[in-house]
């Protein structure tokens, strides 16, 4: 079986377990698709009679590591995910984690049942949310002019993009450095920057298939923060893939209600909760 073959499977999977559940789980495909290596993103499977029915990936940011999974309805309840997640332990030891996540959709009963069986502690949660098109009219989207530009990232500006990613998500530089290398590789995802009066002033990255786009790493400069930079780019950026018949999506930490009230205030609505444990063991 061809690893294109495995990954039909899965999303197979996916939609029946999101169905089943009525959730949305975050596999980050952005991720998943790219060649696996150290430290970057593995994912294990399980098959019964040529079936797939469980999957775990393991999503390396730096020294961090998110863990997401799941297994189909119907076979839940036989040890599937815990031999999963124990054949994990060794991806775990191997990439010296130093903070360990585990990820599951907050209405999902099967995922929070099986999180109750660690020693985890809660550590944060995000909200889905997507651009609603019907909650503002056209000329709101169009407004977005002025000194605020967007364009592609240039390959000698890669120490602006990390820096960036340092202040804004408060990385450390050798982990913003990998990261940025990594979302290189990835053929389906952009560097943006944005510019104000002609100098950088904060970035996103988007990532589109199948029609709907993802913002990521979306961030400005902490010192330009309230000028209604991040506005503009948001606008902007909606506009463009509204032209281009994409759904617009991202994501936003409940902790951070600036991000949030911004968000709203352009037009996204919440989709889905994710909520993500601290692995004490």
């Amino acid at each position: 079986m061809t690893t294109a073959d495995t990954f039909k499977n899965i999303e197979e999977l996916q939609q029946r377990c999101e169905q089943y559940e009525g959730i949305s789980l975050k596999l980050n495909w952005d991720m998943l698709r790219q060649p696996s290596s150290a430290g970057d993103t593995e994912w294990l499977v399980t098959y019964e009679d040529e079936l797939l029915v469980g999957f775990l990936g393991l999503y390396g940011f730096g020294s961090d590591m998110e863990v997401c999974g799941m297994v189909r309805p119907g076979y839940r309840r036989r040890g599937i995910f815990t031999s999963l997640w124990n054949r994990a332990q060794t991806i775990i030891k191997r990439n010296k984690v130093s903070t360990l996540l585990l990820n599951a959709p907050a209405a999902s009963s099967s995922g929070t049942a099986f999180l109750q069986t660690l020693p985890l502690q809660f550590n944060h949660a995000e909200y889905q949310m997507k651009w609603d098109g019907n909650s503002m009219v056209s000329s709101d989207v169009s407004s977005a002019t002025g000194t605020v530009v967007l364009r592609p990232a240039r390959e000698e500006e890669a120490h602006i993009l990390v820096e960036l990613d340092c202040g804004g998500f408060d990385m450390k530089t050798e982990d913003a450095a990998e990261q940025y290398e990594l979302h290189k590789q990835e053929s389906m995802q952009e560097n943006i920057m944005i510019e104000m009066d002609g100098r950088p002033v904060g970035k996103m990255r988007v990532w589109t298939e199948d029609n709907e786009s993802w913002i990521y790493g979306f961030t400005v400069d902490k010192k330009l923060r309230g000028l209604g930079i991040g506005r503009s780019a948001l606008l902007q950026t909606i506009e463009r893939e509204r032209k281009n018949y994409n759904g617009v999506n991202l994501e936003v930490a409940l902790d951070n209600p600036n991000a949030l009230k911004l968000y709203e205030s352009c037009g996204f609505v919440i989709q889905n909760k994710q909520d993500y444990y601290r692995y004490l063991g």
